[in-house]
């Protein structure tokens, strides 16, 4: 009795050691940030650590599809780094740990009874595997797998309990990713029904502008009094533009758009986006003044959102300032000890005040709107949190502001062949 109580804390402190090793595994896995827009590189780095630990030679994650709810491969790394590896996973055994939804370790994979017969097994010369399926509400909602062909491959069954743990804690940081989700879906149709209620009011005005202007150049085309036209189309057409914008940053601003990350030329981006507001820049008599550090490599960004982030800032500066003495400088920057590209929008209108800066890309809380939508900054914001990106207001009343944005910038080596984004 006596040994027993001495050996209790002894028992005690192990398994709180392994606890701690675990949990400190865990850590490394760094899943916690994981994001609809990073998970498929965040699982592949965590499967990379996770191969790794246990020395395996080839690593997947396969989960179903929503759409489907077929297994799809997900991600997989491999020790082999062929060009393009073949998968050795067994699908016997995937199907197992499917129907059972419990994990199985294999230690002499190509003789086991149960799946001698799997043809990755014997082509690929797999010794051993362990499997743990990924749980939702008590069912199997796809696989972690592992798989070596070295002999000297020891797994047990401690190995699988904490592999086990691995996949269920993976599996809570997609149940995660996918609430928020969900939390960001329901917050869009809010944030669209608001958008609708207060966007009518201004698209009705317009419309009625653009009826009007529509009925003198027909009734002008009928008369042939061509300055009619000519004058009504003054009207017309920059109204017309302005609905359509509204109708596509409502689009915008309410519906979930993922990143598609590729090669951009941001310099190349951010003069697009000022070629885009040509006729804004005309309507208001806007001195624009542009400064484009020519040292800013390739890197990968998505160009077409970034565009929209450019365009709706530079619209912000030129909508705020005077009409007569409106100036906008434009510049862009290397950051290359921070890694990063910057974009400066700067104005010499009004200011904005410390408390107007905690809500100013709200929508609808530009002061003025003339020419933009209400949603171009929230917009605006939207896209630069999608690529962990950070802006700063440098404001004071009077005087003007400055927007900077700061966004991470991973260089991309052109002596390397290009992958196509997505």
């Amino acid at each position: 009795m006596e040994q027993e109580r001495s050996n209790l804390p002894t028992t005690c402190t192990r398994r709180g050691q392994t606890a701690d090793a675990t949990l400190q595994f865990l850590q490394t896995l760094s899943l916690s940030n994981l994001t609809v827009d990073n998970q498929q590189q965040s699982l592949k780095t965590a499967l990379h650590v996770i191969t790794d630990r246990f020395s395996a030679d080839n690593g997947y994650i396969l989960l179903k599809s929503d759409d489907t709810d077929q297994l799809e491969l997900f991600t997989s790394v491999h020790k082999d780094k062929q060009s393009e590896p073949a998968d050795t996973f067994s699908n016997t055994v995937i199907e197992k740990v499917l129907q059972t939804n419990k994990a199985i370790l294999l230690d002499d994979a190509m003789n086991n009874r149960d799946f001698a017969g799997d043809p990755n097994l014997q082509r690929f010369n797999i010794k051993a595997v362990m499997c743990a399926p990924v749980n939702a509400a008590h069912t199997a909602a796809g696989v972690m797998y592992l798989d070596s062909s070295q002999q000297q491959c020891n797994w047990n069954e401690e190995n699988l309990e904490l592999m086990g743990f691995v996949a269920r804690y993976t599996q809570l940081a997609l149940e995660a990713v996918r609430a928020q989700q969900q939390r960001d879906r329901n917050q869009r149709l809010i944030n669209a029904g608001q958008v609708s209620l207060k966007i009518s009011h201004s698209v009705k005005n317009i419309i009625q502008l653009v009826s009007g202007a529509a009925e003198v150049i027909d009734f002008g085309l009928r008369t042939n009094e061509i300055h009619r036209v000519k004058r009504s189309w003054g009207i017309l057409k920059p109204n017309l533009e302005r609905v359509k914008k509204f109708m596509l940053d409502m689009l915008d601003f309410s519906r979930e758009r993922h990143l598609e990350l590729g090669p951009c030329e941001f310099n190349a981006v951010i003069q697009g986006a000022i070629e885009s507001l040509n006729s804004q820049l005309k309507q208001k008599k806007t001195k624009l003044h542009i400064r484009i550090d020519q040292q800013i490599p390739l890197i990968e960004l998505d160009g077409e959102r970034i565009h929209e982030m450019a365009a709706n800032l530079i619209l912000n500066a030129i909508d705020i300032v005077d009409e007569k003495t409106g100036v906008v400088s434009v510049e862009t920057k290397y950051l290359k000890e921070q890694s990063a590209v910057q974009l400066s929008v700067t104005d010499n209108g009004p200011g904005i005040s410390e408390e107007a800066k905690e809500k100013i890309f709200q929508p609808f809380e530009s002061s003025k709107n003339k020419l933009g939508t209400g949603l171009g900054l929230a917009i605006a914001k939207q896209i630069i949190e999608q690529h962990c990106a950070e802006i700063q207001i440098e404001s004071e009343i009077g005087k003007g502001s400055t927007f900077k944005v700061i966004l991470p910038a991973k260089v991309i080596d052109q002596q390397q062949p290009q992958q196509p984004p997505g």
